[in-house]
């Protein structure tokens, strides 16, 4: 009898003991989520708030959907030819009828397992978010982005900050002793895109958003000073019109 009393006992510690501690993991995580959600709103402070789109220059565009944001570009331009780092020979079909390249930067799982939202899993993305993890670069061979797709924002920047834009991308790639980007065998989503390595680690406080948010702000493009979530980085471009 005064066994199965002391076992009565023991369990009952035990699920008081189990549920003190639930309720202050549900707090800490609580208030983690509302912290981290509070400094997204300051960080939606603009920086270059004398941008101004330029009268010429060259148009680019900022891909931002349910989660992930890219950088678009055109293929050349008088300071740049994208076809010289990205040739030919690294998408599975010729991508001949080109004018634009999207360029991203994220978590290496995520990405090269992730090719759609279906393919997401719960365990992948929590584990990009709160453990730094290496990154990938992912390139996309495009044409011009389609006007009214409210998941796209364009605009003109000038030369200069054009050419700052691509320098910032450009050390986004991780390089080989002869300077040239390292392509990463057998990874692709389709015909005209091809992963490479990339610089940086993923956090919740450096995401796939809070890299377009940089590119941004080296281009001198008017953009939150921390962009982790997805749309705000459109927070300061105007939408696109028909």
């Amino acid at each position: 009898m005064n066994d199965e009393i002391e076992r009565v006992g023991f369990i009952k510690r035990l699920w008081r003991f189990a549920m003190r501690w639930s309720k202050r993991l549900v707090y800490t995580l609580g208030t983690l989520f509302v912290g981290y959600l509070l400094l997204a709103l300051i960080g939606l402070i603009p920086v270059n708030n004398k941008f101004e789109p330029a009268k010429s220059g060259v148009e680019i565009f900022v891909f931002s959907g349910q989660f992930h944001s890219d950088i678009i570009l055109p293929l050349r331009v008088e300071l740049h030819d994208w076809m010289m780092e990205f040739p030919r020979e690294d998408f599975f079909e010729d991508p001949y009828e080109a004018t634009h390249v999207a360029i991203g930067w994220g978590d290496r799982n995520f990405y090269l397992h992730t090719p759609t939202w279906s393919d997401l899993e719960l365990g992948t993305a929590a584990k990009a978010l709160l453990f730094p993890s290496e990154t990938v670069m992912h390139v996309e061979m495009t044409i011009h982005p389609e006007f009214g797709n409210e998941n796209f924002r364009s605009v003109k920047i000038s030369f200069e900050q054009y050419e700052s834009m691509v320098k910032f991308i450009s050390k986004s790639f991780k390089r080989d002793a002869k300077g040239m980007v390292q392509r990463i065998e057998d990874a692709r989503y389709g015909s005209y895109d091809a992963f490479y390595e990339a610089e940086g680690n993923y956090h919740a406080f450096r995401t796939c958003n809070c890299w377009a948010g940089e590119a941004m702000q080296a281009g001198g493009i008017q953009v939150g000073r921390f962009t982790p979530l997805p749309k705000s980085v459109f927070m300061y471009l105007p939408s696109q019109e028909e």
